[in-house]
């Protein structure tokens, strides 16, 4: 006998039998189908939560998805900051203990440094680091001390780098190291933008806005109408959009050949960046660069 009941018919035990093998029978679905139904329900759960994060992802970035899959592989977390070329053909990440470099070709360079507050790329797609105190260059896969500034700031531009200390000293260093100029932004050490094609430079300190030409540093007559909260720059190299502060107030174009501004219908939320070197915005994106709309 196999152990499953018979029919059997014309007592009261086999009706008993008979009727429970049926409950039996009839329950036995039921904790299958709430296994497949709980089951189910995490998979809706997390494809639905997933797949936002996986397309927002850096790594699903339209511009700089490959160049962040790179750098996720060539340097682990934590990452304190990011650096993009100004063609766009180079990007760079960095850490308590190291820089990443990727290429646009899938090429690699992990660098150990300590200490590195900043990072940029100038005009000539090199590479250069706030380290340790001290101003770092790329040659030849390595970093070589430029002088005995200690900048806390930086930024490319078309002949080379902005380097700005805590003190407020600003310096242009040309792609070979030679000073091209120098001067004393007053108040604490603010935000160093640099515009389109890499010509016109910007601090942001305590709402006040200075303008430099990015090679010289002389200084360039910006009055904006109201103490600036942030900038974005634009297509033109002597345009800048900016947003008055606090937060929400109302916005400007500036002209800053001429010296003029207009109201602007807005400016955007979060602050981005504009390559001097292509017409594309970048703003940050979990310690990688992502693309950020046009303001």
């Amino acid at each position: 006998m196999s152990g499953r009941e018979g029919p059997v018919t014309g007592s009261r035990k086999g009706a008993r039998a008979s009727a429970k093998a049926t409950r039996a029978l009839s329950a036995r679905p039921w904790p299958l189908t709430i296994a497949i139904a709980a089951a189910l329900g995490l998979l809706i759960y997390t494809a639905t939560t997933s797949l936002p994060y996986l397309i927002s992802s850096p790594t699903a970035d339209p511009h700089f998805g490959a160049l962040n899959d790179c750098l996720s592989r060539a340097l682990p977390a934590p990452r304190l900051g990011w650096a993009v070329s100004p063609d766009a053909s180079r990007a760079a990440v960095y850490g308590p203990r190291g820089i990443a470099v990727c290429e646009r070709g899938g090429a690699s360079l992990h660098l150990d440094v300590t200490g590195t507050l900043a990072a940029t790329f100038g005009g000539d797609n090199r590479l250069w680091v706030s380290a340790g105190g001290r101003l770092l260059r790329e040659e030849q896969r390595a970093l070589r001390p430029v002088g005995d500034f200690a900048p806390v700031s930086l930024a490319g531009h078309a002949g080379g780098v902005l380097a700005l200390d805590e003190a407020g000293h600003l310096v242009s260093v040309a792609s070979d190291g030679a000073v091209l100029g120098q001067t004393t932004v007053p108040g604490a050490a603010g935000w160093l933008t640099v515009g389109a094609a890499g010509t016109l430079a910007a601090v942001l300190t305590d709402g006040a806005l200075r303008v430099y030409d990015a090679r010289t540093l002389s200084p360039l007559p910006a009055e904006p109408p109201c103490a600036v909260d942030r900038l974005w720059w634009l297509d033109a190299p002597e345009r800048m959009l900016i947003g008055c502060a606090p937060s929400g107030a109302p916005a400007f174009t500036l002209d800053l050949r001429a010296g003029t501004h207009a109201p602007a219908p807005r400016s955007p939320e979060t602050p981005a960046r504009r390559l001097f070197g292509r017409a594309l915005y970048v703003q940050g994106c979990d310690g990688f660069p992502c693309t950020a709309p046009a303001p």
